[in-house]
């Protein structure tokens, strides 16, 4: 049971339920209720109608005298027995034990009560109008009677069931609120949470919640606030990123001017510096342009312009281009095609996120070995396009796996500039792949080697089968 709303409702109802039951239990088993009902009754109401019904007895008979204790039982459910001082039922009829009570009472001259599981058995001494002494005995039936005796059909059964399916609904309803009202602020603030997770800085929890005076109040109000100081650093760090790649690009672009006057007045044996100048200058035109084009997936909430790009066409043409830079190292990359599909996105970002990732491939493959690309594209509702790149090469230690998209992040044993990464390639693949709706992620082949995983969703799928 995950559910916090869930845990927090049958909890609460529960422990409502078994306070009621333990309260009802509770006044239903302790004599002293028994016998506050006796004292109500029989020292009142019942001596008052016992009087009365001694005087009927006595002015015209004893069926006159019973019909008023059979009126009074079928309104109270109490049976009333009267006898005179030698014990001799006038109506009804009496039991031994009821006999030893009345016996008890005359003697005592004291109200005389006898509680059992089911009922209570009462004898009182009364006085008639007359002044003739009688006795009154009545047997007062326990709350819990009908329902332990199952008499389910009786009206009094009917309503007490009535009564307790209303409390467990009631308090069904209550608990209900209750957990509601403790959990929706954390439903929202989850969602607010999961919002920024996935891109959108700017979103912020509910500001009615904002607005309380409790612990759940001052909860939002922190949340939102470490929301807005996160969003601020984010953007400060992107146009960080963006300004110092423009800033770059101008002193570049006089250098590489310098650099091509350099050449034409420079000796012959300055070109080798020259030519490494050059080389360098290229390699920080090249990191400038992808800082700019990560700064830009970083800050871009929206998809990008969207056209129907065909991925074995693409995936031919960045095949084609790595073969000629692996073929350099004495390796080969090889692409296999079951399906091709079409997909709806933008050529440049696409081109950029694949073309990293067997870039970083045939940059670390071992030598004489082949990167193997592989488009697959299954058919049915939902298609979703899988592109896994394969290498030979030494892996990624696995606590790194999870850090590997991340920005400038680099491998310990790859953090020097002769691997060529800048740690930037793989962090554009992610945010490129991620704005097509989309997935990546990196794990080490069993066999050895490095494979990179690519979901994308594909809009068509055409079944012509390829190997390049």
């Amino acid at each position: 049971m995950r559910s916090l709303f869930l845990k927090i409702f049958l909890w609460f109802w529960a422990t409502l339920l078994l306070i009621g039951v333990a309260v009802a239990i509770t006044i239903s088993l302790q004599p002293e209720t028994v016998s506050a009902r006796w004292r109500t009754l029989v020292a009142d109401s019942l001596a008052l109608y016992g009087s009365y019904a001694a005087q009927t007895a006595e002015q015209q008979s004893p069926e006159a005298a019973a019909k008023i204790f059979d009126r009074l039982h079928s309104h109270t459910n109490v049976v009333v027995i009267l006898l005179d001082t030698d014990l001799h039922p006038i109506t009804g009829k009496l039991t031994e034990e009821e006999r030893q009570l009345a016996s008890t009472t005359l003697s005592t001259h004291e109200p005389q009560l006898l509680v059992k599981p089911n009922q209570a058995i009462g004898a009182q001494l009364i006085i008639s109008p007359s002044g003739k002494n009688y006795l009154v005995v009545a047997e007062l039936p326990r709350a819990p009677l009908p329902v332990l005796r199952g008499t389910f059909l009786r009206g009094t059964t009917r309503e007490l069931i009535g009564r307790l399916l209303l409390a467990i609904a009631v308090s069904g309803l209550i608990c209900y609120l209750l957990a509601r009202y403790l959990t929706a602020p954390i439903l929202r603030l989850r969602t607010a949470a999961s919002e920024i997770a996935n891109g959108d800085l700017a979103s912020r929890a509910d500001p009615a919640l904002a607005r309380r005076h409790d612990e759940l109040g001052d909860l939002v109000r922190d949340f939102n606030e470490m929301a807005e100081r996160i969003e601020t650093l984010v953007r400060s760090q992107q146009q960080l990123i963006r300004d110092i790649s423009h800033e770059l690009r101008s002193p570049l672009a006089r250098l590489n001017v310098a650099l091509g006057l350099a050449r034409q007045r420079a000796p012959e044996d300055a070109r080798p510096a020259l030519d490494r100048i050059e080389r360098e200058s290229e390699r920080l035109n090249e990191m400038i342009g992808r800082l700019l084009t990560l700064a830009r997936l970083q800050g871009a909430t929206d998809p990008p312009a969207r056209t129907t790009v065909s991925l074995r066409g693409l995936l031919e043409e960045i095949t084609a281009d790595a073969r000629f830079e692996a073929a350099s190292n004495g390796c080969d990359v090889r692409l296999e095609v079951d399906e091709d599909c079409t997909i709806e996105g933008s050529p440049e970002l696409l081109r950029s996120a694949l073309e990293n990732v067997v870039r970083n491939a045939v940059r670390y493959t071992a030598p004489n070995t082949t990167v193997e690309i592989a488009l697959q594209c299954p058919s049915g509702a939902g298609n979703s396009a899988m592109i896994r790149v394969h290498d030979h090469g030494p892996g990624v230690p696995p606590a790194d796996l999870d850090n590997l998209f991340r920005p400038f992040y680099r491998v310990a044993a790859s953090r020097d500039r002769s691997s060529g990464g800048t740690g930037i390639g793989l962090a554009i693949t992610d945010g490129a792949v991620r704005l097509h709706g989309g997935s990546v992620r990196a794990f080490n082949d069993k066999a050895g080697g490095l494979t990179v995983e690519i979901t994308l969703p594909a809009s068509a799928v055409i079944s012509e089968p390829v190997a390049v």
